[in-house]
């Protein structure tokens, strides 16, 4: 091969590498599957950096009946909210999807005990738990106008409200941040703000998932068609629950809570989503 002919083949070998794969980090396109009006769900897969299992849920916040709702206060009672398992929550609010949503404190092994919320924490219009440090925070207005902000918030029409730990994507770019891998939860909006993504990775599971890094994170919800992202609470709290047909709930993700793979943990803070049946045919 002539050595300039060898040199083109060369960049365009190395241009084609250093665009990643076609399906962006997944191992194969996502295959959105609608499971209420203006909801979608999607099963993920990865297999580098590192094995990594998830799932997906797509909001179109213009859809007639979608409504969400952040865990409640406890009212005089001690701590912020009494901890639920998203389980728990979906099913005693009348959910049709739950995620657990900001870090908390203490972590408590029975259910209806006081916790404490870390970070921004508003249901309903009510300041739950104020803003801590530079912790940020998913915003929604009772009109479902979504925004990732950071501290100090301007809280005016905000209706619910959940911290995170980072923010993983702004503007479309990915922002690298801590590098441990666990299992995530995350939310991301669109740059149009008609979209509002959930993302659950799995983690700490040898064999099935390894978790993600704060940069995959946001790599897989800009891939996930966010222009905006923030990593929520993860670890064994990680969970994703939708209403079956029998109005029960039903875990779609694997938790691992105390290493018990299949275990929910009790949170202290939840975002739930109410959306209308899909029309029959």
């Amino acid at each position: 091969m002539p050595v300039r002919l060898a040199a083109v083949f060369a960049l365009t070998v190395a241009a084609v590498a250093s665009a990643g794969p076609a399906d962006g980090p997944f191992q194969t396109p996502p295959a959105w599957k609608a499971r209420f009006a203006g909801v979608e769900v999607t099963e993920l897969a990865a297999t580098a950096p590192r094995p990594m299992k998830g799932l997906a849920v797509r909001i179109d916040l213009t859809a007639p009946g979608i409504e969400f709702l952040a865990t409640p206060d406890n009212g005089d009672r001690e701590g912020e909210t009494d901890g639920l398992k998203t389980s728990t929550f979906l099913k005693e609010h009348k959910l049709q999807l739950a995620i657990n949503a900001a870090p908390f404190a203490p972590i408590h092994k029975d259910e209806r005990l006081k916790q404490d919320v870390v970070g921004l924490h508003v249901s309903r219009g009510k300041v739950v738990s104020g803003e801590q440090g530079k912790l940020p925070a998913l915003l929604l207005t009772k009109d479902n106008k979504a925004r990732v902000a950071s501290p100090r918030f301007d809280l005016a029409g905000v209706w619910n409200a959940v911290g995170g730990f980072h923010v993983v994507l702004k503007g479309g770019q990915v922002i690298e941040g801590d590098k441990s891998i666990h299992p995530r939860t995350a939310a991301g909006v669109s740059a149009d703000g008609r979209t509002l993504v959930w993302l659950v990775i799995d983690g700490r599971q040898k064999n099935y998932s390894d978790g993600a890094t704060t940069a995959d994170v946001g790599a897989w919800l800009k891939a996930l068609g966010c222009e905006e992202g923030i990593n929520l609470d993860g670890g064994g709290t990680t969970t994703l629950v939708v209403e079956g047909l029998d109005g029960m709930p039903r875990v779609l993700n694997r938790p691992i809570h105390a290493n018990k793979a299949g275990a929910e943990r009790v949170s202290a803070s939840h975002l739930g989503l109410y959306a209308r049946p899909l029309t029959a045919k």
